[in-house]
């Protein structure tokens, strides 16, 4: 008696060279774009670290990037939620311009000194020219939304250099409370090829300098801290999203003409860092994360980040939301790592997975980052700190409002 006949065989066969192959396409694609962003993101922040001065020219920056996204920008200056939308409810081709705005704007927000990563535009710029893909090999629509998952999924995997948390990634902010394992596969293959490809240009990820040098024991009063981090977190990763929401709503209501908001934005980003002295704000904030895992910082240092990004994202000027979030969570991890009685590093790394958690409503891609950076011997810390971050940073994310299960009508 056949287990399974050999027509079903042959359906998974064809299924697996064909998902295997478009997951090869995928990942390289959104290998080679997510290298191109890290390239160029890694020349602006050494060239701005040269010519501090630059700084001054970011009203005029923002100015013409308001310009453009006035004048080309619609649909696209939705950015991720534009990919996102088209997975929940096709509508139509992401537009070909996307890609070249996208990359620009990015990389003149980050030379001039915004505040903002580089996770966004790798994950936008996968998305959209893998989309260009399935348009020209006519994939189908339900396919078509699985090519833009894994899009999402590998992007993120090869601008951290993470392939398990990149595909999980990809996987659960598109779910909506669904996972879609018809993605799994794709989601998996190209997150890994993608991961691999920034390696063959010499990439080199600054995550492995995020160490974690001491882990106690779990028992009770270790658990008891645990919790009291993850409600701090929770609250640091809500205080992070409101600040972008209040202050794009305000700069839409007092600013009526789009360009002229990230040109305002550009004049307090410019002035805010002369109040500091310093560009320890502006950037990705790349040697302040890798710090925070070394020695007590002032306690500070995540209030002054989130007002940073919270005017850049918020004004409307482009670039990511994730490496800023790690910048919070990890200095807000070093803030209770001089107070409760924790290792300042173990916080550290806690609280960059779980910030990361409570706003982008993606514990279990949190979770898994943990363990991709830190070993499974963070599992048990990184569990409890994501999930009370995740439950108490409320209903609003980066990406979409999502009610936890608590809200849900019984």
């Amino acid at each position: 008696m056949k287990i399974l006949p050999s027509s079903e065989y042959a359906q998974i066969i064809r299924y697996t060279l064909y998902w295997f192959v478009a997951s090869v396409i995928i990942g390289m694609v959104s290998g080679l774009a997510s290298t191109l962003i890290f390239t160029c993101f890694d020349l602006a922040t050494r060239i701005r670290t040269l010519y501090p001065w630059l700084i001054y020219f970011l009203p005029f920056v923002g100015l013409g990037i308001g310009f453009l996204f006035y004048r080309y920008g619609t649909p696209i200056e939705k950015g991720t939620h534009l990919l996102l939308d088209e997975i929940h409810e096709s509508r139509s081709f992401i537009p070909k311009r996307m890609s070249p705005l996208i990359f620009f704007t990015a990389v003149l927000t980050q030379f001039f000194g915004g505040s903002a990563g580089r996770e966004a535009p790798a994950v936008q710029l996968s998305g959209a020219l893998t989309d260009h893909i399935t348009q020209v090999m006519r994939v189908s629509r339900s396919n078509r939304k699985i090519f833009l998952i894994a899009s999402i999924g590998s992007g993120f995997a090869a601008i951290f250099g993470l392939p398990l948390a990149g595909a999980m990634y990809g996987l659960e902010i598109t779910s909506l409370g669904k996972l879609r394992y018809s993605a799994v596969f794709p989601c998996f293959v190209s997150a890994l090829v993608a991961s691999s490809i920034p390696e063959w240009f010499g990439v080199f990820h600054p995550h492995v300098f995020y160490k974690i040098t001491q882990i106690p024991m779990v028992n009770t009063t270790v658990l008891f801290n645990l919790v009291i981090a993850g409600l701090i977190f929770g609250f640091a990763a809500r205080l992070f999203i409101f600040s972008i929401h209040f202050l794009s709503d305000m700069f839409v209501r007092f600013i009526p003409h789009a360009p002229f908001r990230p040109m305002v934005g550009g004049i307090v980003i410019m002035l805010l860092t002369l109040l500091v002295g310093s560009q320890y704000y502006n950037g990705l904030g790349i040697s302040t994360i890798i710090a925070s895992f070394q020695h007590p910082l002032p306690m500070y240092d995540f209030l002054n980040k989130t007002l940073f990004t919270a005017v850049t994202l918020g004004s409307g000027f482009k670039g990511g939301e994730i490496t800023p979030l790690f910048f919070v969570g990890t200095t807000v991890g070093n803030a209770l790592g001089q107070i409760l009685p924790l290792p300042i590093s173990l916080l550290a790394g806690l609280g960059l997975v779980s910030i990361f958690s409570g706003a982008s409503k993606a514990p279990l891609t949190s979770i898994m980052l943990a363990i991709e950076l830190f070993g499974t011997s963070i599992t048990i810390y990184a569990v409890i700190t994501c999930l009370f971050a995740y439950l108490f940073s409320g209903n609003c994310g980066l990406y979409r409002v999502q009610q936890p299960a608590y809200f849900e009508d019984k």
